[in-house]
């Protein structure tokens, strides 16, 4: 998930990489295809921290997909029923899904985010969290456990939202009634 994140948050030709054939040669063990993936995810962030070390402005790219994720690590527990890795997944296929229903990211974007993190078999849905009991966050639990994000300010949650593969930025002008709409629907789903 966190090498994924690099591609989608600043650089479109590493995800296309991922995509034809990075990532499983990643997953089956390819030494090349670590060192590349390590290296590259090593230099994006050194570049972004160097540019905002006190993570008030880029620094933050780098929580593409964590504005949701933390908020359903918190709600599952902290535990091995959904790992940070998970979370962020999933967290990253909502940040894209809510860019291409604002209309920020052209159609497809999404879809082609999910499927991908799913080929590398990651979870991409709210529904794919395991457990017994209650098996999805409310709306409501959400809304509240992202108001408690750090990134949050003057009482606006902040998101990472991105325009396409490669090019997230940061928002807080997000309406909380989109928010809150968008999350009832990606739970139900």
């Amino acid at each position: 998930a966190e090498v994924v994140k690099y591609g989608l948050l600043g650089d479109a030709d590493f995800f296309a990489w991922l995509q034809q054939g990075g990532a499983a040669a990643l997953l089956a063990g390819d030494e090349a295809a670590r060192i590349r993936a390590i290296e590259t995810s090593c230099r994006m962030k050194a570049a972004i921290v160097a540019r905002d070390e006190t993570e008030t402005g880029d620094r933050m790219l780098l929580n593409l997909g964590h504005t949701f994720g933390h908020a359903l690590e918190a709600w599952a527990g902290l535990s091995d029923r959904l790992l940070h890795g998970e979370a962020v997944a999933i967290g990253m296929c909502l940040a894209f899904e809510l860019s291409e229903q604002l209309d920020y990211a052209p159609a497809g974007t999404s879809q082609t985010v999910r499927a991908h993190i799913a080929a590398a078999g990651l979870p991409t849905r709210v529904r794919d969290i395991p457990g017994r009991g209650q098996s999805r966050p409310t709306m409501r639990e959400m809304l509240d456990l992202m108001a408690q994000d750090k990134k949050a300010a003057a009482g606006r949650t902040t998101f990472i939202l991105a325009r396409g593969i490669g090019q997230a930025f940061i928002t807080r002008d997000v309406a909380p009634d989109v928010v809150a709409a968008f999350l009832a629907r990606n739970i139900e789903n």
